[in-house]
């Protein structure tokens, strides 16, 4: 049975409509990685509160599928298909939204794929795209759009991971992309604020939230695959996306720079500040029996 958090839909003191419309002030709200997880449930809950939406995916049926979630709040929203590993498209697509409607108040880099492999036997190809998707679609969505931001003012808001604060073993793909979008975020923030720019950059490191991620992560073995796809879908506590989503929104209308997701990301955050590399051993103690069925370790 899969134990996940529903807290999407509950009172938020921070998130009400009246509190994104205004941040918003009449502008929309980009999304990448739309079609499925926190995008979908990101978008739905914008639309909610009556915010253009201007979602894009790489899976056009996905896509879709969100694009026919939002119209249910009578905000039919703007579907386009982006590659956001592709800068010239990211860039092109981000000219375009500026032309047709002006620049957007909320920029959410959400895009993100992973492969469950040990080093030895991952996808050398896949993990490369690993990387350009989840770091290099948050440089280009950044470098894309900020420009049009740094004059009115907006948030830009890069998804990072609790496996960027600490790395998981058979992720090392994944863990060191988002590692990256951490350190590069981290870094705009600063330059941001010592230049006086209006935009503001927000990192989200989610723990675990029942998306697709792990039905659709690439897997060198299908028996692995079987047995990660089980456990984090029926057995690994997590969030909802739509709680996910919630808690996003309240980090960046609480304007906090890093904005931890789940009990697990912010348990995890708080043993690395205190631990550091320390914190390594006793959670390998704790987990290792999972990874070494996992990597195929007797």
């Amino acid at each position: 049975m899969k134990v996940s958090l529903n807290l999407g839909h509950v009172w938020h003191p921070r998130v009400t409509d009246e509190r994104l419309r205004r941040l918003c002030a009449g502008r929309s709200a980009v999304i990448t990685g739309a079609g499925s997880g926190m995008g979908r449930s990101l978008a739905n809950r914008l639309a909610a509160a009556g915010i253009p939406v201007l979602i894009s995916d790489v899976d056009a049926q996905a896509l879709d599928e969100t694009a026919r979630s939002v119209a249910r709040h009578g905000v039919p929203p703007e579907a386009t298909e982006v590659d956001v590993a592709d800068a010239a498209a990211v860039a092109a697509y981000a000219d375009e939204v500026a032309r047709r409607h002006g620049a957007p108040a909320l920029v959410f880099n959400n895009a993100g794929i992973t492969m469950v492999a040990s080093i030895i036997d991952e996808d050398d190809d896949y993990a490369r795209r690993i990387m350009a998707v989840n770091f290099g679609g948050v440089v280009n969505g950044t470098q894309a759009f900020l420009p049009h931001l740094e004059a009115v003012g907006g948030r830009i808001v890069n998804t990072s991971s609790a496996f960027g604060l600490m790395g998981s073993p058979a992720q090392s793909a994944y863990s060191a992309s988002k590692f990256a979008a951490r350190g590069f975020s981290e870094s705009l923030q600063e330059q941001l604020r010592g230049s006086g720019s209006r935009a503001r950059i927000h990192i989200v490191c989610p723990g675990v939230v029942h998306t697709a991620i792990a039905r659709r992560a690439r897997y060198m073995n299908p028996a692995v695959r079987e047995y990660v796809t089980a456990g984090f879908d029926r057995r690994l506590p997590g969030a909802h996306p739509d709680a996910a989503a919630t808690a996003i929104l309240a980090g960046v209308l609480g304007d906090r720079d890093r904005i931890l997701v789940g009990i697990d990301a912010r348990a995890l955050d708080l043993g690395v500040r205190l631990l550091a590399g320390a914190l390594q051993r006793p959670v390998a103690t704790v987990t290792g029996p999972v990874f070494r069925r996992i990597l195929g370790v007797p």
